[in-house]
This record gives structure tokens, sequence and C-alpha cells, in this order.
């Protein structure tokens, strides 16, 4: 299999890279922001998680294309015109013996936030994955207190599909549980009503 490379107005997602990997200790720091949106009432990573999750993309960057899974289960989000990592798209595992997949996108570097990069990055993610896989259905979730996240989900037409309330309790406040989910035929549908 050949490398993955999907490039998007603002965002490209592509295999990870040694260069890549000299960046994460900066972007992936405890004090970047986007620890903030992404999960904080998990509370913040410890410096061992985080050379833990360096140590996996090294390993992950030093493979051949054709050593890496099918579908991948991350890459890189790099600015498509200076190719400059900027953050990650991921999925796992919701129900295997269902083929539920949940998906993520996190920009690390808070530069990039409101310009677009996240909305061109999961909807690149989102074609890819289910041009990759037989998934019936990919969603994501965040709280919210992440009022990027769900704008991101709206304006590509994923469905809030549950909400549960109160249940994301951090810094003094309370916030809602939320998934955002797009089934397989709406989503080809919406691309074909934009091709």
């Amino acid at each position: 299999m050949s490398a993955v490379r999907l490039t998007g107005d603002r965002a490209t997602l592509r295999d990870w890279t040694p260069s890549d990997v000299e960046q994460l200790p900066d972007l992936l720091a405890p004090h970047r922001p986007w620890h903030d949106t992404n999960g904080p009432y998990f509370g913040r990573p410890t410096e061992e998680q985080l050379a833990a999750k360096v140590t996996r993309m090294t390993e992950t960057a030093a493979l051949l294309p054709e050593d890496l899974s099918h579908p991948r289960t991350s890459l890189a989000v790099a600015d498509t015109g200076s190719n400059r990592l900027i953050g990650e798209v991921s999925w796992y595992w919701e129900s295997e013996p269902t083929g539920w997949r949940r998906m993520g996108v996190v920009i690390f570097d808070e530069v990039y936030w409101g310009g677009g990069y996240g909305t061109d990055a999961l909807r690149l993610w989102t074609g890819y994955l289910f041009e990759t896989t037989d998934a019936l259905r990919l969603d994501f979730a965040t709280y919210s207190g992440n009022q990027g996240m769900t704008a991101v989900g709206r304006k590509l037409g994923f469905t809030e599909e549950a909400r549960f309330r109160n249940a994301r309790p951090w810094n003094g406040e309370v916030y809602d549980g939320l998934v955002f989910g797009v089934l397989r035929e709406e989503w080809l549908a919406r691309v074909d009503g934009l091709g």
C-alpha cells in the first residue's frame, strides 16, 4: 500500500514523518491550550504519558507505508500551504463486533484555531474512513464546552445524536457530554450534492 496523503484547501492529512516527531514534544506539552478542549475533564496528561505518545508516534513514523495499518488509525494534520504539523486525526473502536468507529480531530497548534483547519481535516478524515472501510456510521464525542468542535460537526452535516446532561464537570462548571454522528448514506448524499 502506498503512503496516504489527502489534500484539502487548508488541511492535509498524511502519514507521520520523522520531522513530525521532532515537533511533537512542543505541540503536546501540558501547557498547550488544546488540552482545555480535548477531554479536559480527564485531566492533563503527565510527562510520562506524553513521552509514551511521542515514542508510539516515532515508531509509527519509522514504518514503511505497506507496514502501517489499513485503514490508518491516525494521520498527521498539516497546513496545506507549509506542510507544517498542526494536529492529528484518529479513530478507535467504540464496538469492534458491530464495526462502530469513533473518530476525532485535534488541532494542537492554537495559531490555527478558527481558520477552518479542523473542519477541513474532519471532512477529509470522514471521507477517507467511509472510502476505506465498510462502516455504516461514524461519530465523535465532545462536550458542550468545546464550541469549536460542535460547530465543526454541524457545519459538516453531523447530527447531534446524544446529549448526556451535566456529565462533564470541569474547572468549576458542569457541561453536557455530546456525540455527533453521520450515516454513510447521509455523507455520500452530501458529498454528491457538493460535487
